[in-house]
């Protein structure tokens, strides 16, 4: 699959993991220029303020490589069934190494 492509695939299905929660907002951040996407989380809880990365991923040629992802829906699983083929995605959180 080609990298606009790829990246199509990754922004649409990162966007579905922002919105309003209970408690809490997620937003997508983006960085075109070095293809690097994000979502924080900015929460309440017991009337404390956190916030935090939770998924963070990047294209890298014709890869998309997640370097985190602390959602109970993994993010693999989404871009899998949206036909990204396994080998374009590397599960860096899980110490998949890069090809070289």
């Amino acid at each position: 699959m080609d990298t606009a492509t790829l990246r199509q695939i990754l922004l649409a299905e990162m966007e579905c993991y922002t919105g309003e929660g209970l408690n809490d907002r997620a937003y997508l951040t983006v960085n075109e220029t070095d293809g690097v996407y994000t979502i924080v989380d900015i929460a309440r809880v017991q009337g404390r303020r956190l916030v935090g990365t939770v998924l963070v991923a990047r294209l890298d040629k014709d890869r998309v490589v997640i370097e985190l992802d602390r959602h109970d829906k993994p993010l693999v699983d989404a871009l899998i069934m949206r036909g990204v083929p396994k080998a374009q995605i590397v599960l860096a959180y899980h110490r998949d190494a890069l090809p070289a």
